[in-house]
């Protein structure tokens, strides 16, 4: 039997991949969730947003490829073969390509989303939220 006696957690993380048209904003990033602007949880989006833009900086959870020059192999290795191919075809229109995380250790929100799986797919922004680690 092993014991530990370290730091021990039950969390969970989400590794994402956005290829987008604009360069992420909050605002963007609200519109593209489907937040609007009047909603009443707009708040509770702008958390969401801005978990997803504080992710990007910290790379992608159990995965180690070059997060500044992604790749074709590196996406299909972890996001599948649509996405990879997504990244194909939106990369030659120069869209930005994003990598990041998301832990159920942040907000309720963030949680939410961290805990299940996710794809955006609209002719402008694709998110991938489909590899999650439990």
């Amino acid at each position: 039997m092993k014991i530990r006696d370290g730091f021990v957690t039950n969390s969970s993380s989400t590794n994402f991949l956005i290829i987008s048209k604009e360069e992420l904003t909050e605002e963007y990033l609200l519109e593209k969730l489907g937040f609007r602007h009047n909603s009443p949880i707009k708040n509770t989006g702008k958390l969401l947003a801005n978990s997803i833009l504080d992710g990007i900086g910290n790379g992608l959870r159990w995965h180690k490829f070059d997060y500044e020059n992604p790749s074709y192999d590196n996406i299909l290795k972890v996001f599948g073969k649509k996405s990879a191919e997504k990244f194909k075809k939106l990369t030659k229109k120069d869209y930005k390509v994003y990598f990041g995380h998301t832990s159920s250790d942040e907000d309720y929100i963030t949680s939410f989303m961290t805990c299940d799986y996710f794809l955006i797919d609209n002719r402008d922004f694709y998110m991938d939220g489909r590899n999650c680690v439990w």
